[in-house]
């Protein structure tokens, strides 16, 4: 079985490491770029300090956070939270890079589904996680609310890892 994830492997300038506390700042700062309702510093503290949440970081050569996920594990299945990479390291493949490091991590772990959620309106996120094999398994209707507090639909996605 050919592993999608490999086919879509390429070289990057950026490096990869544990998501940790003190990267929990820049978090909520990436966050609040594309997220409405921003988490934060202190949510995001929590969240990486929680033993069934994993997550990475991707970091150029001065250790500057560029982009980062981070995924909650429940028995066999995880679930993408949340995942941004900064307006300025965009199409650099940074999302593909966190999104490899996190699906092989979560099959060493033996976690054979994985789900998201996404704004039905997100077409760039959308075609990132399609291109990872992802497909709708759901939509939560009105699930987002935008900045003007318009609802938005949100996709249930989900992939097979095992």
């Amino acid at each position: 079985m050919i592993d999608m994830f490999s086919l879509l492997r390429r070289r990057s300038p950026h490096t990869l490491e544990h998501l940790r506390a003190e990267h929990a700042a820049d978090c909520a700062r990436l966050h609040a770029l594309y997220f409405s309702h921003p988490w934060s510093v202190n949510e995001f503290e929590s969240l990486i300090a929680s033993a069934n949440v994993h997550g990475a970081a991707a970091l150029d050569g001065a250790g500057k956070v560029l982009g980062f996920v981070l995924v909650r594990l429940a028995a066999d299945e995880a679930e993408i939270l949340t995942i941004a990479v900064d307006k300025s390291a965009r199409k650099q493949g940074i999302g593909r890079e966190l999104l490899e490091n996190q699906a092989e991590s979560l099959r060493r772990n033996r976690v054979r589904k994985l789900f998201l959620e996404v704004d039905e309106d997100n077409a760039a996120a959308r075609k990132l996680y399609g291109k990872f094999g992802f497909t709708q398994a759901g939509m939560r209707p009105g699930y987002y609310r935008t900045a003007s507090g318009k609802p938005a639909n949100a996709l249930i996605l989900s992939c097979d890892l095992g």
